[in-house]
């Protein structure tokens, strides 16, 4: 007599109930709940706020891996942003912003309330840079400007403008309290280079001069 082999799995016909079922299929996958808290310190005598600082963190549907590369780059992305702020500071000093008061334009000029003629016109100067001789340097400006020769303020303003590289350089440097004068500026640049005058004329000089008629 054979016994007959029990049947495995649900009967036939069975219908599973529908409530509380839930697809697994359409589970929207569920993020990982961070815990944020702020951190706060002081930098430079001021107080910053840094954010995220992650402190708990939930899992909620998700690998541990992934949870601890997103953790990463948070903490990554905080630093990045507080070297940032470091940096801007740092450049900030070097630049020395604020040490010039340019609102104040008046304050930036060597020779203060200069008038300016009607219709002048400043003439074409050959540039001075310093390794030539002042003296012809300086003759060849009072010529181009015998017409303004008593306005002292004007000759001592568009001095600048026959001067080039290094020559321009010391000129914006000089201080107004030392120039009163069109014979101070004149003294002044003969001191600052009187060198030009003791030196030998090099053989470039030599070839660029030409015998007078007389």
């Amino acid at each position: 007599m054979s016994i007959p082999f029990p049947q495995y799995g649900l009967p036939q016909g069975y219908t599973p109930p529908y409530e509380n079922y839930v697809d697994p299929n359409q589970v929207p996958p569920q993020m990982p709940h961070i815990t944020e808290n702020a951190h706060v310190a002081k930098q430079g005598g001021r107080t910053t706020t840094s954010q995220p600082k992650v402190l708990n963190v939930t899992l909620r549907g998700e690998s541990k891996t992934e949870v601890v590369a997103l953790t990463v780059a948070v903490l990554d992305a905080d630093r990045a942003k507080n070297k940032l702020e470091v940096l801007e500071e740092r450049l900030r000093a070097i630049e020395g912003g604020g040490s010039y008061e340019f609102e104040d334009a008046a304050s930036l000029c060597l020779v203060p309330d200069v008038v300016i003629p009607p219709k002048f016109k400043v003439p074409d100067f050959e540039k001075y840079k310093g390794t030539t001789c002042p003296k012809s340097h300086l003759t060849m400006y009072c010529r181009k400007m015998a017409t303004h020769a008593h306005n002292e303020k004007l000759l001592i303003h568009y001095f600048q403008d026959s001067l080039g590289g290094v020559a321009l350089n010391w000129y914006m440097l000089l201080e107004p309290t030392r120039i009163s004068s069109f014979k101070d500026l004149v003294d002044t640049f003969l001191k600052q280079y009187k060198y030009n005058m003791d030196m030998a004329p090099d053989r470039m000089q030599l070839q660029n001069m030409a015998k007078k008629s007389s």
